[in-house]
């Protein structure tokens, strides 16, 4: 799913996440790329596994952690281990350097990711 190839491997951001943060547990890859399949930019969630997590979460591309600095992705479906988030067409992903999982009900930040 996430094939980078053709790609400049410095212009690739990617995070590995194993985090424990208000009693659920966030490991796997993600990875702010280019989708072979022609989708443009995506937002690649690989192998991530959310554990003893029962809200609903939305993923942001944020700048610094910022969530009004950030683009909303949309919500993380984390009954699949790999999945991927389109990012809009024609955005600059440049400035954003954090992927932020929010809950939805609480609207609080529960983690962090840092590109």
């Amino acid at each position: 799913m996430a094939d980078m190839s053709g790609q400049d491997p410095s212009e690739i951001k990617m995070a590995t996440v194993d985090e424990e943060e208000k009693g659920a547990t966030f490991s796997g890859t993600v990875i702010l790329g280019i989708d072979v399949e022609g989708a443009g930019e995506v937002l690649f969630f690989r192998d991530f596994l959310i554990e003893d997590y029962k809200g609903e979460l939305t993923a942001y591309l944020a700048t610094d952690g910022n969530i009004t600095k950030s683009i909303d992705l949309g919500e993380v479906k984390h009954k699949s281990s790999s999945f991927k988030l389109p990012i809009p067409l024609g955005t600059d992903t440049s400035p954003y350097n954090t992927v932020v999982l929010r809950d939805e009900k609480s609207k609080k930040k529960v983690v962090t990711i840092k590109l």
